[in-house]
């Protein structure tokens, strides 16, 4: 769920096409005292925050500053495809994404 969330914030809160929203650098968390209750072995009270390679240094810089234990990509981003619909007035709109991250082809008809 930690893809499509982020997709959905790039899409609706963001403003993004549909193709930029999936193609956005993503991240990825693991394990915290948050949500158990308790640390997760080895990866201390905020888990580990996995950033794809997108993100920019000085983010990662500033997220590692406030604590994070940032981690390298393992590719456990998700994929993504899409066909969205919407009115434009009154013509009807589609448009289609597919994931640059593996292979795909966005079609919409």
């Amino acid at each position: 769920p930690q893809g499509q969330t982020q997709i959905i914030v790039n899409r609706v809160d963001y403003g993004l096409e549909i193709q930029s929203a999936g193609d956005s650098p993503r991240w990825h968390h693991e394990g915290s005292s948050q949500s158990m209750g308790e640390d997760t072995p080895g990866l201390g009270p905020t888990g580990l925050l996995r950033l794809e390679t997108g993100v920019p240094v000085a983010t990662r810089k500033r997220l590692a500053d406030m604590g994070w234990t940032i981690g390298e990509p393992d590719g456990g981003f998700g994929r993504y495809e899409c066909v969205e619909h919407r009115m434009d007035g009154d013509t009807r709109v589609y448009a289609a994404a597919s994931e640059m991250r593996a292979d795909g082809c966005a079609l919409a008809y």
